[in-house]
């Protein structure tokens, strides 16, 4: 009898022996490695080891093609580059220069009396319609406030900024000839504009960006005359801007 209650107290202490093998520690550190261990989350997310992109003083340079939209008579597509210095994560100085190709919009229009109304040719519009922008400069001043990322099938993420331009643009024209002459000549406008832009960060040296910028300036509309001279009206051009940003230096120091 002795022994049988001998062999059952064994078999009674024996779990609870294992139990007290398997606990964890009580400090805490024991217990954080526990869970980083054996936790759900082990090789998902991997532990925030620095800073993945900054911009503080670094030069950005970004080759650009700009498309117009909204357009009246005249589509530009714009062959450029735009030259980024950051003086701060959020503050940047950025000068901008592009050439534009032109072609008649789909909207132009013209209608000869006593006949159906068509598209007009490049003679028929040159020196009439408005908005055959040629070159187009500016001077931007941007301001970064939001960064961020976007969880990718959570399993990775994609950094961005968003921000926004603003600065003097001058812009070259092809305008009415004097004395309402046929064709047009070169001019130059000053005006301004703003936009908005974001990134999407590769790397620490690697964004594409995106932007959308209203430009507002004067342009000349009618050939001058002896009495009533040249006249001008304001004009609003949009544009959607694609580019590849590239940041020197090519790395960065935290801090």
């Amino acid at each position: 009898m002795n022994a049988r209650l001998l062999l059952l107290l064994v078999l009674a202490l024996a779990p609870v022996a294992r139990a007290q093998d398997l606990a964890p520690s009580t400090e805490a550190g024991d217990t954080a490695v526990l869970d980083r261990d054996i936790g759900p989350l082990k090789d998902r997310v991997p532990p925030v080891t620095g800073h993945t992109f900054l911009m503080a003083r670094r030069f950005e340079i970004a080759p650009t093609f700009s498309l117009s939209f909204r357009d009246a008579f005249w589509s530009k597509y714009v062959i450029g580059a735009t030259a980024t210095y950051h003086f701060t994560e959020t503050i940047g100085l950025a000068l901008r220069g592009g050439y534009a190709f032109t072609s008649i919009s789909n909207s132009a229009q013209i209608c000869p009396p006593n006949e159906a109304c068509r598209k007009p040719t490049t003679e028929e519009l040159d020196g009439k319609g408005p908005g055959q922008i040629k070159l187009i400069t500016a001077l931007d001043f941007e301001w970064a406030p939001l960064y961020g990322k976007i969880s990718l099938l959570a399993e990775g993420f994609a950094h961005f900024n968003l921000y926004l331009i603003g600065g003097p643009v001058a812009i070259q024209y092809q305008a009415p000839k004097d004395a309402n002459a046929p064709g047009s000549e070169a001019a130059w406008a000053v005006g301004g504009e703003a936009g908005l832009g974001m990134r999407f960060i590769f790397n620490r040296w690697m964004a594409l960006r995106f932007e959308l910028r209203d430009a507002i300036y004067r342009e000349k509309t009618k050939g001058a005359t002896e009495t009533t001279g040249a006249s001008y009206q304001i004009r609003n051009q949009l544009f959607f801007d694609i580019g590849l940003s590239f940041f020197f230096p090519n790395s960065f120091t935290e801090g």
